[in-house]
């Protein structure tokens, strides 16, 4: 796992990062697919977006700033994405979203990567100086629960999602 790396998003990482959206197709995986869609129609105008969040500009009305580092291996395939957001200031964001959000792709999913992603996401947030995050994810989703307790997640509460018809896991890690 040395020969990771989270990167911000480039035009250099172009041909990885929508090898992993088709992925995201393949698998019929629809939520993270429509994500990430935009970038496979107009691929630099979506870098400058994700770009733009963590600037706070152009951001949709109530949400937050959001920084996105997509985690590569040696070779520049793209193994998956992170969003960190630096605040809780938005309702959606503090029940459900948290201060990170992640995915990994289906073709790279049980080979330790969520947990080095989160690991190095947590490096990131604290560089971003906040000392407390909260994560939340499906309660269905087992390996998302243990990759957020391995990494010192400090279960919260669960709270139903309406939109997805689930409940969310919260979790906070103290940085």
């Amino acid at each position: 796992m040395k020969e990771l790396f989270l990167v911000e998003p480039q035009e250099r990482y172009r041909e990885g990062f929508e090898k992993m959206v088709n992925e995201y197709r393949v698998h019929g995986e629809k939520e993270y697919f429509e994500m990430y869609e935009e970038a496979l129609s107009d691929f630099k105008r979506y870098v400058l977006k994700l770009h733009d969040n963590a600037k706070e500009i152009g951001l949709i009305d109530g949400w937050v700033p959001s920084y996105t580092y997509w985690l590569k291996n040696i070779e520049d395939k793209i193994l998956g994405v992170v969003r960190i957001r630096t605040s809780l200031n938005n309702e959606f964001v503090r029940k459900f979203a948290g201060h990170i959000g992640y995915d990994i792709a289906p073709l790279s999913r049980r080979k330790g990567y969520g947990n080095a992603l989160l690991k190095l996401a947590l490096q990131k947030a604290a560089m971003l100086d906040l000392d407390r995050v909260l994560i939340t994810c499906d309660a269905d989703n087992i390996g998302s629960k243990r990759i957020i307790e391995s990494s010192g997640g400090i279960f919260e509460s669960e709270v139903f999602k309406e939109e997805k018809d689930k409940q969310l896991r919260r979790y906070w890690i103290t940085l």
